[in-house]
């Protein structure tokens, strides 16, 4: 029975249903084009297989629901994970290593030169030990001109300098303007050449064929510097107020046709110190100072009585100072008039913020267009707030009606004093303080407050005088030859004995290297020509 035939007695609606369902008879079934693929979902992860080994983790679900299967997924990256770590544990199995043919082995230098330079080494080599250390009287400056030539030189000498020079900042009377102008006055305290190698200092011969020779290789000559026994200044640098410094440099003298080819080693700055010797034996040295208002003060009747001691003077650079003070507020001379007991009568004002300071005092002196000018600077090394230790304490913490303190000072450890003919160094302790009114001490409006500063001198020595006595003393500075206890302090700076060089003093008079490509020496000139 036809279709048609079967579908003749349906409805009309159903008639039309079985026609659009009902495969088309014009187009065979192995010609038809494939279905469309499904589109995927991006939000659910699909496996494109299917796992039928029966692995530890692992679970096998039907083709439906593998795109909703997302616990298995995370089930196989944990157990691959696994195998890889693993697989990373294990030893490797390393392949064998293959037989490397021998090479020849490096040469040394290249045939090319070390340097094109004709000097190329030419420098001042003074040790560690002796150039980080402070000269003092009596000692023994060494050290070595080193000079490396390529090709045979001709030179008229090489020689060495030791410089001491002193240097100060005057103010110049006759400039009337605002700012001030510093004139400089220079003094040669000494200068000391001597020729290590080639003509003398004094020779004036000029003449390049009477020229001695200097063949390629390295050349070392040793001096060393003898310092007498004279009290020189100590190295300083004040900035715009003075300077003494000691120069050592090298001078290689070679004189061409048209022009000098001249070479100066960079000049070493040596540090020097005299000897400072006690002028008294140790003893207590007593404060006992009124201090006066200034006449603008607000507290012009108020004056400041300073009571105590110093300890141990004069004291060693390094020390420490035993000191005891006891400082009040009392009425001044002009408040009390003559009567001495009335002036310790107690005043409204308390003592507070007590100061010690250590001052360095330089005096510089000159002469400018013929005149004689000096002036004087103080610099405050350091300075301590004292603590009140007394009895009667004040109102506030640091203050009281009787400031009284004890303690100790510790010292700096490069003091050093001096004398020279421009220039000398001493050194101060300042003693201040600040006087308040009683009344008014928590109002810092009405409050009426001054400063007091007392100026006391300190004994410093770098010579330890415990090993004086009276006699010594005496015959020290009343003798220079040696005294009855073997000490004799050294002359003045401007005794007549001068530094004193010579060739070698402490190695071999000379070395000599000559040059060869394949010395090390060369080897590290080339390496920093080519660095260069």
């Amino acid at each position: 029975m036809s279709h048609s035939e079967n579908t003749s007695s349906w409805p009309k609606l159903l008639r039309r249903l079985s026609t659009s369902t009902r495969p088309s008879s014009s187009v065979p079934e192995r010609q038809r084009p494939p279905p469309l693929p499904m589109r995927p979902n991006r939000m659910l992860y699909q496996p494109q297989q299917l796992w039928t080994d029966s692995r530890p983790g692992t679970v096998v679900v039907s083709p439906g629901l593998q795109g909703l299967s997302l616990y298995v997924d995370e089930q196989q990256r944990m157990y691959e994970s696994a195998q890889q770590r693993q697989q990373q544990q294990a030893p490797r199995q390393q392949p064998p290593q293959q037989l490397q043919k021998p090479q020849p082995p490096p040469t040394a230098v290249d045939d090319r030169a070390p340097t094109t330079e004709r000097v190329a080494e030419f420098r001042l080599d003074i040790p560690n030990g002796v150039c980080n250390m402070t000269q003092h009287p009596g000692d023994t400056i060494v050290g070595s001109v080193v000079v490396t030539v390529t090709k045979p030189t001709r030179a008229q000498r090489i020689s060495l300098t030791f410089l001491g020079q002193e240097r100060v900042y005057l103010r110049d009377p006759a400039n009337t303007s605002l700012m001030p102008s510093l004139v400089k006055v220079d003094l040669n305290l000494f200068e000391k050449r001597l020729s290590l190698w080639g003509q003398e200092i004094d020779s004036n011969n000029q003449d390049s064929a009477q020229m001695d020779v200097l063949a390629p290789g390295t050349l070392r000559i040793p001096f060393s510097i003898k310092i007498p026994h004279v009290n020189y200044p100590a190295t300083i640098k004040r900035d715009k107020v003075c300077r003494v410094r000691y120069l050592i440099w090298a001078q290689f003298e070679r004189p061409g046709t048209f022009r000098d080819h001249d070479m100066t080693t960079p000049k070493e700055l040596l540090y020097m110190e005299p000897l400072a010797y006690p002028t008294r034996l140790r003893e207590v040295f007593r404060i006992n100072q009124l201090i006066e208002p200034f006449a603008d003060s607000s507290t012009s009747n108020v004056a400041v009585q300073v009571d105590g001691g110093l300890s141990q003077l004069p004291a060693m650079a390094g020390d420490r100072v035993l000191y005891q003070l006891e400082i009040r507020a009392v009425r001044s001379a002009a408040a009390s008039g003559a009567d001495f007991a009335d002036q310790r009568q107690a005043v409204p004002y308390t003592v507070r913020y007590v100061r010690m300071c250590v001052v360095e005092r330089l005096y510089v002196r000159g002469l400018i267009k013929g005149s004689e000018l000096s002036q004087s600077y103080r610099t405050d090394l350091f300075s301590v707030t004292l603590d009140p230790t007394g009895q009667i304490p004040g109102k506030h913490s640091n203050s009281a009606g009787v400031f009284a303190s004890t303690g100790y000072l510790r010292l700096p450890v490069d003091l050093c004093p001096f004398e020279s003919k421009q220039l000398s160094r001493t050194y101060e302790l300042r003693i201040e303080c600040d006087v308040a009114d009683d009344s008014s001490l928590l109002d810092k409006v009405t409050r009426q407050t001054s400063t007091y500063t007392l100026y006391t001198p300190l004994d410093v020595c770098t010579v330890s005088p415990d090993g004086f006595t009276e006699a010594t003393l005496n015959n020290a500075y009343a003798d220079e030859t040696m005294n009855i206890s073997g000490i004799a302090p050294p002359a003045h700076h401007l005794a007549a004995a001068e530094p004193a060089i010579r060739i070698g003093g402490w190695e071999v008079e000379r070395s000599y290297v000559k040059w060869d490509k394949h010395n090390p020496c060369w080897i590290e000139l080339a390496k920093k020509k080519a660095a260069s």
